[in-house]
């Protein structure tokens, strides 16, 4: 009897839990009812992805700051957006265009059309934010905190952060926030014969070597567990 009394404690136990963690994950998870007006300039603050090793390697390795200028275009709901890139002093602009529908964001062709899947506006409480989540199942899917403000609050950080955990993805990792461009060279100009280039990134790496560490021990242990549920799934197919 009292086995039985204690199990059913533990399991309301958990149910109490359980259900405003699910509650909250759903109000974080939703999509927004009206998006911004996404003219103008956006520094992108931190990026998640499914697996730490994507976001390890941009952080730890290359370390960029991320601005986007977006300019409305003449056809309704298609923009174009510059992606100003700095990485250790040296700068890179890339341009694409999107539509955006319907508080979604997509890829479009050469004739305009949207292609792919739409990257997804997400609730949040940040007033000058933008939590963007991107499928891709050719590259990486990712979930990109954008903002008008070059730092955001620990606060904001935090709700963020509390996202990408209710995906199940990797902790985010928080781009650098230096976006001066003034006499920055372009990466085209980067000399790899130049050692000092390569004595910042390892200086980097030596300054980042507890997260590549945190990494690679929460792979070590993804992969096998992954293929234990594949292999369980597989085998249950079969009997």
């Amino acid at each position: 009897m009292m086995k039985t009394l204690y199990v059913a404690a533990v399991v309301l136990s958990l149910t109490s839990v359980c259900q405003p963690a699910l509650l909250a994950c759903e109000k974080l998870l939703k999509p927004v009812d009206k998006g911004p007006d996404v003219s103008g300039s956006w520094y992108i603050i931190a990026v998640a992805t499914e697996s730490c090793l994507a976001t390890t390697l941009l952080n730890s390795v290359f370390w960029p700051s991320i601005e986007v200028i977006i300019t409305s275009m003449s056809t309704p709901n298609l923009y174009s957006s510059k992606f100003k890139f700095k990485m250790y002093g040296y700068c890179e602009n890339k341009f694409e265009e999107f539509l955006y529908e319907n508080n979604n964001l997509f890829a479009v062709d050469s004739n305009n059309a949207p292609t792919g899947n739409p990257d997804v506006l997400l609730q949040s409480g940040c007033p000058d934010c933008m939590a963007v989540k991107k499928e891709d199942k050719n590259i990486i899917s990712s979930f990109l905190l954008f903002s008008r403000r070059e730092n955001v609050t620990a606060a904001e950080l935090k709700e963020f952060e509390s996202q990408a955990e209710c995906l199940g993805w990797s902790k985010p990792q928080v781009l650098n926030s230096d976006h001066d461009d003034e006499n920055c060279p372009p990466l085209d100009d980067v000399d790899m014969e130049n050692m000092r280039i390569y004595s910042m990134i390892f200086q980097r790496m030596k300054n980042t070597y507890s997260v590549q560490l945190n990494c690679l021990s929460e792979t070590f242990f993804y992969y096998p567990i992954m293929a234990y549920e594949w292999v369980k799934q597989q085998w249950g197919t079969i009997w």
